[in-house]
């Protein structure tokens, strides 16, 4: 009976120690998105330590790094929805045991709000392109400080709200928004390869179908 008792409690020490830990790096969070990080780190299935250390400048702003060695799908599933949550679309990495932090399954979570300190511009007036629907390509979108004007093709103007948060342009119509995010590729026009200010949906939307749209300015000067 001794022995099925200490068998059985050898068995839980190697599951506990078979557990990975989380290292959690984070980089000019604001203060709400620390306390969302906390509350959503306590609430998933495993440890996790913060680490005082620089994300590496080659990582996104939301990264996971995996170990090869051993990964856990469920609970990678976990933490990248966090990540989701907080506005942010992961990127997944994957390492080797030659790294400390990452054998046994361990898993690094680097979170950074790269334009922190920083003043968002929105260009003033930007064109629908990409489009799920041809009929709403090359619609002018005019931006203020609150709203975003889109003019329909019937020549109507929508008026909504809008705000740069947490590295991505929101859109607000109704109850829900669109999201977008910035990128500057070089546009192929007839005089060249021009640089732009391209702003991607990130997300289908069931209505209106105008919100399904990328929004774009080139710069021909």
């Amino acid at each position: 009976m001794k022995n099925r008792i200490l068998i059985c409690m050898w068995a839980l020490l190697l599951t506990a120690c078979q557990q990975p830990t989380v290292y959690v790096f984070s980089e000019n969070l604001q203060d709400e998105q620390r306390k969302q990080l906390d509350a959503a780190l306590k609430a998933q299935n495993l440890p996790y330590e913060y680490v005082e250390l620089e994300i590496p400048s080659t990582f996104g702003e939301a990264t996971l790094l995996l170990s090869s060695d051993k990964i856990y799908p469920k609970e990678t599933e976990q933490l990248a929805i966090i990540m989701q949550e907080l506005g942010y679309q992961p990127e997944i990495n994957y390492t080797t045991r030659s790294n400390h932090f990452y054998g046994d399954g361990n898993i690094g979570f680097y979170l950074k709000n790269a334009v922190a300190g920083s003043t968002f511009v929105m260009p003033k007036k930007l064109r629908t392109t990409q489009c799920s629907e041809d009929k709403y390509n090359d619609l002018l979108v005019t931006f203020t400080d609150k709203y975003a004007d889109f003019t329909l093709p019937s020549g109507a103007v929508v008026r909504l709200g809008w705000e740069f948060l947490y590295g991505y342009v929101v859109i607000y119509y109704k109850n829900y928004s669109q999201t977008y995010s910035h990128s500057q590729p070089l546009i192929n026009t007839p005089f060249g390869a021009k640089p732009s200010d391209t702003y991607t949906f990130t997300a289908h939307v069931n209505h209106p179908s105008w919100l399904n749209c990328s929004l774009q300015i080139v710069y021909m000067d």
